[in-house]
């Protein structure tokens, strides 16, 4: 798995703009409904206080990939899509590797628990099953739009992940939602522990 980067010129975006972004981008690649190992970063933006977001000329949009999709993406550079009536096109496209630091965050994981108490056995259960030994912060709850219904999530941070460990939660990421920019992991600069629980 990689990431592949793209710049992305356009203006304003909804806050809450996962599942619009998504639509979008089918219009131009409907195959990236098929591939469940992708994942699209959060699109970062100025809030204007007035649900909106407004993009910068260093705006990105990025996607994680497996190496057997790189092709099919770069072929998206130079392609427009629009989202909640606003025109949005891919520039040029760079392939960065995956962080071999930690800690790791994600801005919103969803495992489809509603309150922090359900969502923390969720996480703990499923660390356990890939095999993952870290210490995690559960932070503030995050709402958005699925498709059906507005979800919940947190915002996680991991520490103390061996990088072997790191490396394979950035491939396969934590929760569901990953079209929708949860659960996919990038590095942090710094924690604090206080709070942490420990997972085996």
């Amino acid at each position: 798995m990689s990431d592949i980067q793209f710049e992305l010129k356009g203006d304003i975006l909804p806050l809450d703009d996962a599942w619009a972004v998504f639509q979008g981008l089918l219009s131009i690649a409907p195959w990236l409904a098929e591939d469940e190992t992708l994942g699209i970063h959060p699109v970062q933006g100025a809030d204007t206080g007035r649900g909106e977001k407004l993009l910068n000329h260093r705006a990105k949009l990025v996607i994680r990939f497996p190496a057997a999709r790189q092709a099919d993406l770069e072929k998206l550079s130079g392609q427009s899509f629009m989202v909640d009536g606003h025109t949005l096109t891919l520039g040029k496209s760079k392939i960065k590797a995956l962080t071999q630091h930690t800690p790791l965050y994600a801005h919103t994981v969803c495992t489809g628990g509603e309150d922090e108490h359900t969502f923390t056995r969720d996480i703990l259960r499923e660390l356990d099953a890939m095999g993952i030994t870290t210490r995690f912060i559960c932070g503030r709850p995050q709402k958005f739009f699925d498709g059906e219904k507005i979800a919940t999530g947190y915002s996680l941070m991991l520490h103390g992940l061996p990088i072997e460990h790191a490396i394979r939660v950035q491939q396969q990421g934590l929760g569901l939602h990953r079209k929708l920019g949860c659960g996919i992991f990038i590095p942090h600069k710094s924690i604090t522990a206080v709070g942490a629980i420990d997972a085996a």
